[in-house]
C-alpha cells in the first residue's frame, strides 16, 4: 500500500521559494502603493487649489 502525500523535504522547500518570492515582491508593491498615496494627496490639494 502506497501512500501518497508530500514529504517534508518537499513541504519546506515549497515554502523556501514562497518567502523569496514575497521578499522580492513586497517592497514594490509597497514602494507603488506610498507613491500613489501621494499622488493622490497632491491630486487633491491642488483640486482645492
Amino acid at each position: 500500500m502506497k501512500k501518497i502525500g508530500f514529504t517534508l523535504a518537499e513541504v519546506l522547500i515549497t515554502l523556501g521559494i514562497i518567502g523569496v518570492v514575497a521578499a522580492l515582491t513586497i517592497p514594490t508593491l509597497v514602494n507603488n502603493y506610498q507613491k500613489k498615496t501621494y499622488v493622490t494627496g497632491l491630486q487633491r490639494a491642488y483640486a482645492q487649489l
